[in-house]
């Protein structure tokens, strides 16, 4: 899209799946062939593989107290979200700056866990709110409510933000995964959309680029697009060329939907 549809959380939940060259686990190894220095010969190095879902992790690391995620935010009067470190992978989930002695703010990009899958309003809210910042932590997947929108019906994810544009490029980033110590390949990862994505891909909201509650379908002249662009880099050096690996997460023509909007239908995608 060539105008910002949101300016709150563009929000996907993801679970990883992480073959890392620097863990030991037994079982569920994948082989690989690598080239020794000659270039004539090759030898075979096992590659321990790991599924990353979020499963049974502490509080600590999870959005709360709301769907807001209010825990996300300096204005949060307790603990705010810690970031989490996946083990034994050390692949680290986190907000911007989070880990260090200031507050952090889940508007200046990165990741969060939750287990939040409101999809329509609850008692005591109204309007939009369910497709609203207010419910930003939520997945469009699985019972509302029900905290099974995790993939495979699970209650965790992760759910990714950020965007760079003339107004916040100031302090704001693109989501980053890195490994805090160690090497490792994310290989694949199963991504679905946020409520609030996804309820406003169909129904529009106020900073829709045409006007109020304008969907995706009447964009560009019915052929809006929403695109998950994902780029891979071996320390600095950027990977597959420096191109990106794309999904569509929902894609228009002539208003109607040629791709999405996902939901609990997770795909892959690959990061090799």
């Amino acid at each position: 899209m060539k105008n910002t549809f949101f300016r709150k959380p563009l929000v996907v939940a993801i679970t990883f799946l992480v073959a890392a060259t620097a863990c030991t686990k037994q079982g569920d190894v994948l082989p690989a062939k690598l080239n020794s220095e000659d270039g004539k010969s090759s030898v075979n190095k096992l590659l321990s593989s790991y599924t990353i879902d979020f499963e049974g992790i502490s509080s600590t690391y999870m959005a709360g107290n709301t769907s807001y995620g209010d825990n996300c935010y300096s204005t949060w009067g307790g603990t705010q979200i810690a970031p989490y470190v996946h083990t034994p992978t050390n692949l680290r989930f986190a907000i911007k700056g989070a880990g260090g002695s200031s507050p952090v703010e889940f508007w200046d990009g990165g990741f969060v866990v939750s287990d939040w899958n409101y999809k329509a309003n609850i008692p005591g809210t109204s309007g939009d709110w369910w497709y609203s910042y207010l419910n930003q932590c939520s997945v469009y997947s699985g019972t509302s409510g029900a905290k099974n929108g995790g993939a495979d019906g699970s209650s965790n994810f992760a759910v990714m933000f950020g965007y760079v544009d003339d107004y916040n490029y100031t302090y704001a980033t693109r989501p980053t995964l890195d490994f805090t110590s160690g090497s490792g390949e994310i290989s694949g990862m199963k991504v679905c959309l946020s409520s609030y994505t996804y309820g406003v891909i169909m129904n529009g909201n106020s900073f829709g680029s045409i006007g109020s509650g304008t969907p995706l379908s009447a964009v560009q002249g019915g052929n809006g697009f929403l695109t998950l662009q994902a780029y891979g880099f071996n320390g600095s050096t950027p990977t597959n060329g420096g191109l990106p690996v794309e999904i569509d997460l929902a894609r228009y023509l002539g208003g109607s939907a040629v791709a999405g909007p996902l939901t609990s239908g997770l795909i892959s995608i690959y990061l090799l």
